[in-house]
């Protein structure tokens, strides 16, 4: 009897050791995809690209480069991206088609400019003028028309705007002669100032964005934005991410030497010398979307008022941002 209750004791006791080990939860190796645009965008990601640092067990981050807008705004619709840097208009945009992102911060703020060969100092002086610009209907076009509109310079009929077919065209014709204004962003504004030297700023229109709305930022020029299921099943690691992304964008901006060199190493769109010299209009450093709420509230209202079809149709609500 004695040795029955010893052999059920020990049966008892292996039991519950297998049971325990079959229980125990064993993480699979998971892919996070993180996409993003060539060019800024993806100097705020050089250093992880670089460094690509361990965040979670199991889990491996797949950078991926986006070399046109509609590549990734395809990533976007089909959900393929966990993580991705976007324009911060795209984000309302997939929040209005109930598609499951929020937004995490800001990767960049506002790096439009109009430059000219010409001494102008109001926008009045703008009337009667030509600028050559890029991005119709996008962020760069609304920006420019909001801030003339809102400096009493109608779009339409005070200026006449001549779009090219790309950013990259508006450079060698405004430093060829063909045009005296031309709107750009960076990093082709510091481009075109090392190329062309009588070249000069003569509105930053992030700072006019500013001097409107009331905001201390600008607007939001992109975002990070990351899923949804992401940030309920894996708390830890998005913690993690968000904290090292951060870092890599303060890094960025304290180093543009050696950003230069990995951006030019990791072939990012953008060369060494415009980083150094065009770091301060690059507009990159303040991330977190809790110090920013106010900004993109204003930049949404803004879009409605003036595009609605630009954000989706209608204002995205409070549950767009991430909340830690």
């Amino acid at each position: 009897m004695r040795k029955k209750l010893l052999c059920l004791l020990y049966l008892i006791i292996i039991l519950s050791l297998t049971t325990s080990c079959g229980t125990k939860e064993v993480k699979e190796p998971e892919t996070i995809e993180f996409c993003f645009r060539d060019g800024i965008p993806a100097l705020t990601v050089a250093k992880l690209m670089k460094d690509n640092p361990t965040m979670a067990e199991n889990i491996t981050i797949n950078y991926e480069i986006q070399k046109s807008p509609d590549l990734l705004v395809t990533k976007i619709l089909k959900e393929e991206a966990d993580i991705a840097i976007v324009p911060s208009n795209l984000a309302a945009q997939a929040f209005n088609k109930d598609l499951p992102y929020k937004i995490v911060g800001t990767s960049t703020w506002g790096t439009i400019y109009l430059v000219s060969t010409e001494d102008i100092n109001s926008f009045e002086e703008l009337k009667g003028k030509e600028i050559y610009a890029f991005g119709k209907g996008l962020t760069p076009d609304l920006v420019l028309r909001y801030v003339l509109s809102e400096n009493g310079i109608n779009p339409d009929k005070d200026v006449e705007i001549t779009y090219l077919n790309s950013a990259g065209e508006v450079g060698p014709a405004f430093i060829s002669g063909k045009t005296n204004i031309a709107l750009v962003a960076e990093p082709l504004a510091t481009s075109i100032m090392m190329k062309k030297e009588d070249t000069k700023i003569i509105f930053n229109l992030n700072k006019e964005w500013s001097n409107i709305t009331g905001t201390d930022k600008g607007y939001p020029q992109a975002s990070l934005i990351i899923k949804s299921d992401l940030i309920e099943n894996n708390k830890e690691f998005v913690e993690k991410f968000i904290q090292v992304y951060e870092e890599s964008i303060k890094w960025a901006k304290e180093n543009p030497n050696i950003a230069g060199t990995y951006a030019e190493e990791l072939e990012l769109g953008v060369m060494k010398p415009v980083i150094v010299k065009g770091i301060d209009r690059i507009n990159i450093g303040s991330f977190p979307i809790e110090d920013s709420k106010k900004e993109y509230e204003t930049y949404f209202e803004a879009i409605m008022d003036f595009a609605p079809d630009f954000i989706g149709g209608k204002l995205p609500d409070e549950e767009i941002y991430f909340e830690r």
